[in-house]
């Protein structure tokens, strides 16, 4: 019997320890997020990540204490590029999803155009000068003005006066096929734009007020066309939009001044002629930005705007705050989006004590970002619940850019001259690669998730052993 005692004695310490290792491992999640790199030296007008978060691309203004801007292009392990291209000033950038490709637009040996690279991650020298450049487009393509498929073989800008352009087969394009294959000439002008993944879906968001929709993009042209339809739902100018990945959905946010609101139009490949938006919100809401998930089922928008906590909505769930009483800022978040109809509250609202610059929502919809326009600003992360898992207000920024899975997020800021890239420490299955739309929903490494429910079976275990043991010795 001593034996089995040992034998016993040995298995409740093994199951202890592990345990403890699992409980360790629970508790190295509750830290800040890893700031892998920072580069003080730039002065970000406009920062992109790719979708699978190993590169970063980012317009400059200008550089230090110089003059004149550059396209630099950064992997996920280092804040030193792995090439730029000064030649212009630059005003937005665009990636495709593994960083194979991309775009860039700004002011070019006097003229304003597109530039674009192709086999962005190949081994290079530096300055890199891009494989092809635009016709003039006679008009600044500034950020949320230019957007890539993930392939990188469509590409979409605006700004430029009333124009949206739509080119196609970026990948194979020689530097003398510089028209768009196709173009539009809004009745104001274009303020925003974004494509769908596969590059077949593009919304462009207008000071008409409007959002234009085109389906089957890829086989439009050439010349001008017509969108498949255009709200004038809107009631002030759009200033960005969103398009889900199967182009069913689109989300826009008018403002940001004054009676401005979000829209959402659902079943949008069916739609025609001047569609009514499916849902709004937000009357005299200053919205700023707005972004959702792969499968439109979860937005966010950022806005600024004088409330208290009580004028936040009826039956709208508001996060902790900073303090009740006036601010100047909230973040808004809808869940279950597709399926709301009407003037719905958002899911939740998180109350900023300064205006939402901008803000980033991952595939899944189950992690988000936001940032303010504090100085320093503070850069908020939020999983889809409304908790606020991290704050940093040590840096400055005001454009942010999220990988597909969330694990990573890109901050740029001309206030301090800074490009920063985080690890967030939680991740979600991108489209594609797994449930989305808040199935799963796990901090990085899936040892840190399960590690507290690990813990709890390894003690119930623990103690079943014990139970059964004496059981034993009793009978």
């Amino acid at each position: 019997m001593d034996a089995e005692w040992f034998g016993l004695k040995l298995v409740v310490r093994s199951l202890f320890a592990i345990t403890v290792i699992a409980m360790m491992i629970s508790m190295v999640h509750a830290q800040p997020p890893t700031l892998l790199w920072s580069d003080p030296t730039v002065e970000t007008v406009d920062i992109k990540l790719s979708r699978d978060g190993n590169y970063v691309v980012v317009a400059s203004f200008q550089i230090g204490d110089g003059f004149g801007g550059q396209v630099r292009f950064y992997s996920r392990s280092s804040g030193t590029p792995l090439w730029t291209w000064s030649s212009g000033t630059f005003f937005s950038v665009a990636i495709s999803e593994h960083g194979d490709y991309v775009a860039a637009s700004g002011l070019v040996d006097g003229t304003r155009v597109v530039v674009y690279w192709k086999n962005a991650r190949a081994p290079t020298v530096t300055p890199r000068p891009p494989d092809w450049t635009s016709n003039n487009l006679f008009g600044v393509i500034e950020r949320r003005n230019l957007a890539l498929s993930d392939d990188g073989n469509f590409m979409v800008a605006c700004g430029t006066g009333s124009n949206v352009y739509y080119w196609a087969g970026m990948n194979g394009r020689s530097d003398s096929e510089k028209s768009a294959t196709w173009s539009w000439g809004a009745r104001g002008a274009v303020l925003a734009v974004d494509i769908s993944g596969d590059g077949d879906y593009v919304a462009a968001g207008t000071s008409a007020p409007s959002v234009a929709y085109w389906k089957n993009a890829r086989s439009l042209g050439p010349g001008n066309v017509n969108p498949n339809w255009e709200s004038t739902s809107p009631d002030h100018a759009v200033i960005d939009v969103a398009v889900s990945d199967d182009g069913d959905y689109v989300a826009a946010a008018s403002g940001p001044l004054v009676d401005l609101s979000v829209h959402y139009w659902a079943g949008a490949k069916s739609l025609a002629g001047d569609p009514p938006n499916t849902w709004y919100y937000g009357a005299d809401v200053p919205f700023t930005s707005v972004d959702m998930s792969c499968d439109g089922d979860s937005v966010i928008a950022g806005a600024g705007v004088l409330l208290t906590l009580a004028e936040a909505g009826a039956g709208v769930a508001v996060a902790a705050a900073p303090a009740n009483g006036p601010i100047s800022g909230s973040v808004y978040f809808w869940g279950g989006a597709q399926s709301l109809t009407g003037t719905p509250s958002p899911t939740w609202v998180y109350p900023t004590d300064h205006p939402i610059w901008d803000v980033a929502i991952n595939d899944a919809g189950t992690y988000m970002a936001a940032v303010d326009a504090s100085i320093p600003d503070t850069v908020y992360f939020f999983n889809r619940q409304g908790n606020l898992l991290w704050q940093d207000i040590t840096i400055g920024g005001d454009k942010l850019s999220i990988s597909c899975d969330g694990g990573t997020l890109a901050v740029g800021t001309p206030t301090f001259r800074t490009a920063y890239l985080f690890d967030t420490g939680y991740s979600s299955p991108c489209c594609g690669a797994g449930p989305v739309g808040g199935v799963v929903s796990t901090p990085s490494g899936a040892l840190v998730t399960i590690a507290p429910y690990l813990a709890l079976a390894v003690i119930a275990g623990a103690a079943a052993v014990i139970v059964v043991f004496a059981t034993r010795r009793r009978a």
